[in-house]
């Protein structure tokens, strides 16, 4: 008696679309700062980020307001792919009964999870590269300036 697959998947898909919405520019914020200085010695580089605050307030300088969404539309790629497939494998998983058996519910999840996160990961990069683009003055090693249209 639960709800079908395809559902599942339109549910998982759209709920982690929409927490994209919401935790994106702390997302964005968190990059940020775990970028800063990366690719120098410690202590021989500007620090335009400090603290989540402080680095709110960078990015806004730099990328504007719009910067704190930056990723925004592979992000919810990612979430709609990876959501969408785990509840879906999952719902499939159960629907074949694999559920009924001893740890045959962290089988189903683990497997799901995986497959999801497999499927997920070229958004989640591309994500990831978005986020960290910003102008070069406080940019951290290679800018891959991908394009997003729309």
């Amino acid at each position: 008696g639960g709800v079908p697959p395809v559902t599942d998947l339109v549910l998982g898909a759209t709920a982690g679309c929409l927490a994209c919405v919401l935790t994106n520019p702390l997302e964005v914020v968190k990059t940020r700062l775990q970028l800063q200085g990366e690719l120098q010695p410690p202590g021989t580089y500007p620090r335009p980020y400090r603290g989540v605050l402080r680095a709110v307030g960078a990015v806004c300088r730099a990328d504007g307001l719009r910067g704190l969404q930056k990723g925004l539309a592979a992000g919810l790629l990612y979430q709609g792919l990876m959501n969408g497939v785990r509840f879906y494998c999952y719902s499939h998983a159960e629907d074949a009964g694999w559920t009924r058996y001893p740890g045959g519910t962290v089988a189903a999840g683990a497997v799901a999870g995986a497959v999801g996160a497999i499927v997920g990961s070229p958004a989640y990069l591309v994500k990831t590269h978005l986020q960290a683009q910003t102008l070069a003055a406080v940019a951290v090693g290679h800018q891959h300036n991908h394009e997003v249209s729309g």
